[in-house]
């Protein structure tokens, strides 16, 4: 009964891979004016399925989609980060460092309905929830009563938490499937990035970071993290992206799992460095912000907050240590380090 403590989808017996999940037929489907015959979205939303969504609204009662409206109406947008305070915003894009775009706000989903989508300036709330509901929510170009209750959980590690695929057939309908076997009791999840119709996300370094500056959480393991720096004075692109998750069983507790990305052991060098000095900034931004004495930030954006920098300190420390091992302690060292090391032999020749 406590709204904080969010929602999801279970299931009460057993069940089979293969096995029908739910399955809802077209006219129960709220689609889009404009979707295309293949039905492929390659935009942050369809501007099409917004109306269709606020002429739902607009009927109230006398909708057919009644009960669906009401889980609308229960969406909380203040959760998203493009919504968040100035300061609790400020604060996050410090923390993440140079993975943050600084100019997120200008592509957010608000400025796509004004800019793409010929939305009104400001002057109806509603159309502004409604466009952030379908960003966040739908599957392409319709919104399918039963898919947005289950959660997002990555799956391509060690565990296999991605349990439910969506097939959806134009003028048919929509069914959800397991993809593998259930047990009783086990929530049902799917991946935001992930998975066969995700698209450009599966090549295009989304992850972690991502999914809180679209969607305002922080995702459980396993988690992908991306580490992007361009320096145009010296001509170098760091690119940098790895897959972390808890240790297979049989392993000590609290044990993780690092993959690089295409499965590539690191090779240069110096990109590791620049791993490591990451690391180092992290460390030193839990030492430095964690302490919420602003109190233009609301709890519930520091707690947010204060999650990211664990979890991407977390991941971090297991990188810069798988690194190590490869490559050995020689390509870590910082430029502090080997003016360190300078400065003690000039002083043993002295001596």
């Amino acid at each position: 009964n406590n709204p904080a403590s969010g929602s999801g989808m279970f299931v009460n017996g057993p069940i089979k891979e293969g096995e029908l999940l739910y399955s809802l037929p077209w006219d129960l489907l709220i689609k889009a004016d404009d979707a295309p015959v293949d039905g492929y979205l390659e935009a942050v939303m369809s501007c099409g399925l917004v109306r269709s969504l606020l002429r739902e609204l607009c009927l109230g009662d006398e909708s057919r989609f009644g009960p669906y409206l009401k889980y609308f109406h229960s969406f909380d947008e203040s959760g998203l980060v493009e919504n968040w305070s100035d300061d609790g915003y400020d604060l996050l894009m410090e923390i993440s460092g140079p993975d943050w775009s600084p100019s997120s706000l200008d592509c957010s989903i608000y400025y796509y309905w004004l800019d793409h989508c010929d939305g009104s300036t400001g002057a109806d709330p509603l159309e502004r929830k409604a466009a952030e509901y379908v960003a966040t929510r739908a599957e392409d170009f319709v919104l399918i009563p039963l898919f947005d209750l289950a959660n997002h959980r990555n799956g391509h590690m060690n565990y296999a938490h991605v349990n439910k695929k969506i097939e959806v057939v134009d003028g048919v309908g929509a069914d959800g499937i397991a993809t593998r076997d259930i047990a009783a009791g086990e929530e049902i999840h799917h991946s935001y990035y992930l998975c066969p119709k995700c698209g450009e996300s599966l090549s295009n370094g989304f992850g972690t970071r991502s999914l809180l500056q679209n969607y305002g959480f922080v995702e459980s393991m396993p988690q992908r993290w991306g580490f992007y720096l361009k320096n145009d004075d010296l001509d170098e692109t760091i690119d940098i992206t790895f897959d972390i998750d808890y240790a297979k069983p049989g392993a000590p507790p609290g044990e993780l799992d690092l993959r690089w990305d295409d499965g590539e052991t690191p090779k240069n060098q110096n990109e590791l460095i620049h791993l490591r000095e990451e690391l180092e900034r992290l460390e030193e931004e839990e030492e430095d912000e964690l302490n919420n004495d602003d109190d233009e930030i609301p709890d519930s954006e520091y707690d947010v907050i204060r999650r990211y920098l664990e979890a991407r300190l977390v991941a971090f420390r297991k990188a810069v240590q798988v690194a190590t091992q490869i490559l050995g302690t020689e390509a870590f060292r910082s430029e502090q380090d080997v003016e360190k090391d300078e400065g003690n032999k000039i002083g043993e020749c002295l001596l």
